[in-house]
């Protein structure tokens, strides 16, 4: 099989309609259709006509990569057995991608371009990476051929992420070490799960992805013991429910941003009362606040209201435990709901003023009032948060030079993953340790911004 330094793997499910094919020729004892290329057809069109598997059609016809033309004779390994559910692979290669494609937003993932396909050989020199995410190419094909130049929504957080992850690996390269870098499309769990079964993965060192925690479960599943890999949880905070050394949360678990929350509040502000409220289902991160408040600083005083999962909450209830003065409230939840009631129930109370402390996956709450945000003085981790340091300045000169764009939300924290993980010279960019019970590693490097004047502003 032809492989190369840098491929995409496409695996897609897909139901066929078999179509009357004539055998031009055989080669190697396999039947094959000469196939002309008629105008707007695609690589999956085709493979549809003839029930091919878009891997045997790719690898039959190299020079496909580079794009179909008009007229171009295609080989079509003919196969007229029923196409199992169970997902077809197409290696593609990215190593040559083209600056202008990059750079328009407007256009389809699918539409990279490649320069060669080298053939495979194994080189121990090389370190072999894999990438998984959910690119969706099927549904950007759709809407290529039905002339829609947009973007596939479910798609922008994939993109976005390899940007910035191809970006680390030019630097990368550049400091002399070589990757052998394979992206995989996962759009739903079958194709996941066809993926380990094939065992595509077996001689991959770094495993980044999936970004769905249900998915990365099931990874760390079949590689959570194998010494020679590390898995990296991208984007996803939830943590994997059993423990694998092997395994790097990038999003810090719930504790560990506690942790910083509560050393940011105690060193930063002269406060004499945390009030801290939670609800039930998340009594854990409520007992770990209070335990680790009384162990930082023992001369506050820590109050605790838990609510009910179902229950609604009492504005005069909390109203009448505040101070007139400013009420220091740390909300350890990571549950939406709660905290898109909670807010604005704090927000309303005009006369009272607040500094909120919550945890990270209040950033990926679109239901969160901007204002509330603001006038609540609300504190946050984040790690998807830009900054002003020179090397992120540095990161988005380059990233402008690269696509001739500016970088979305992801793009940065992919940046320092891939140079971190991959490299030896950016050590420093992230922090890992294990917490107790649990043997994975979460990652301790992030910022805490604060909402302030309708900026997001990163805390000293």
């Amino acid at each position: 099989m032809t492989n190369s330094a840098i491929c995409i793997v496409l695996f897609s499910v897909f139901t066929t309609f078999f179509a009357e094919a004539q055998q031009d020729t055989i080669i190697d004892n396999k039947p094959f259709a000469i196939h002309v290329v008629q105008s707007r057809e695609t690589l999956y069109s085709i493979s549809r006509q003839y029930n091919a598997e878009l891997n045997d059609l790719v690898i039959s016809n190299p020079a496909v990569l580079q794009g179909l033309k008009v007229g171009f004779k295609l080989l079509v390994p003919l196969n007229y057995n029923i196409v199992k559910s169970n997902g077809n692979i197409i290696s593609q290669s990215t190593k040559s991608v083209s600056s202008d494609t990059l750079s328009k937003k407007n256009k389809i993932i699918s539409d990279f371009h490649i320069s060669n396909l080298p053939s495979y050989e194994h080189d121990t020199t090389k370190i072999k990476v894999a990438l998984l995410l959910p690119f969706y190419l099927d549904f950007n094909d759709s809407l290529a051929i039905n002339n829609k130049n947009i973007i596939y929504p479910k798609s922008k957080v994939a993109i976005d992420f390899y940007f910035g992850f191809q970006l680390a690996i030019d630097s990368i390269n550049k400091l002399g070490y070589e990757i052998d870098l394979m992206v995989l499309d996962i759009p739903n769990d079958s194709v996941f799960t066809n993926i380990l079964e094939s065992n595509i993965l077996y001689d991959r060192e770094y495993i980044f992805g999936p970004i769905f925690i249900r998915q990365f479960e099931k990874l760390a599943g079949f590689y959570g013991f194998d010494k020679n890999k590390k898995l990296i949880s991208p984007l996803s905070y939830m943590s994997v429910k059993n423990n694998y050394r092997n395994v790097y949360q990038t999003v810090p678990i719930s504790i560990a941003q506690i942790d910083a929350m509560i050393n940011f509040l105690v060193k930063s502000f002269n406060y004499e009362e945390l009030i801290i409220i939670g609800q039930q289902k998340e009594d854990s991160l409520i007992s770990y606040a209070k335990k680790k408040l009384s162990f930082q600083y023992k001369k506050g005083k820590c109050t605790i209201y838990t609510f009910e999962n179902s229950q609604s909450i009492d504005r005069n209830f909390i109203k009448s435990k505040l101070k007139k003065d400013e009420n220091f409230i740390l909300i350890p939840s990571n549950d939406r709901s709660f905290v898109s009631r909670l807010l604005p129930t704090l927000a309303s109370m005009e006369d009272t003023l607040f500094t909120i402390f919550g945890l990270n996956t209040w950033n990926r709450f679109d239901n969160l009032d901007y204002n509330d945000l603001v006038n609540l003085n609300v504190h946050l981790p984040s790690i998807f948060n830009n900054d002003d340091t020179t090397f992120y300045l540095e990161f988005l000169l380059n990233y402008y030079q690269k696509y001739f764009a500016y970088p979305q939300k992801y793009a940065y924290s992919a940046y320092q993953q891939c140079l971190y993980f991959l490299s030896d010279e950016f050590s420093k960019l992230l922090d890992f340790k294990t917490f107790p019970n649990t043997s994975f590693n979460s990652n301790l490097k992030f910022n805490i911004i604060n909402y302030n004047n309708f900026e997001r502003i990163i805390v000293k």
